[in-house]
């Protein structure tokens, strides 16, 4: 992971860094997830920082910590997570994904064949 310079803050992309782990099945259901020490080296962040990140996660109950044994995936963060980016979809991204399309003059009917291109026969 390589922090990004953006608007959004340090904490917020490592967050979105672990969100992303889960959606892609890296970090499990129940899966131990890495230190806080061991994800700040790698970033090369403060454990602060990491930290911050973390209890943004566990407030979404996207991970959870077991004391003495350090931070997982919670039982239900895979869902959590699925939840938290279709409503960031639904809100923010497809109002100017179709915002972009009206201005491009793109019908449904374009964007669906463009998703869904039939297959080329021999005779095309």
């Amino acid at each position: 992971m390589q922090i990004q310079p953006t608007n959004q803050g340090i904490y917020r992309q490592i967050a979105d860094f672990g969100i992303e782990q889960v959606l892609a099945g890296t970090w499990g259901n129940g899966e131990k997830i890495p230190s806080v020490r061991q994800l700040a080296a790698e970033v090369g962040v403060n454990p602060n920082t990491v930290m911050n990140a973390y209890d943004y996660l566990k407030d979404l109950e996207i991970i959870e910590t077991k004391r003495g044994l350090g931070f997982f995936v919670s039982s239900a963060g895979r869902n959590a997570a699925v939840a938290l980016r279709r409503s960031v979809f639904i809100e923010e991204e497809l109002p100017r994904f179709k915002r972009t399309l009206d201005l491009l003059g793109i019908s449904l009917e374009d964007l669906n064949q463009l998703l869904n291109p039939s297959p080329k026969t021999d005779d095309q």
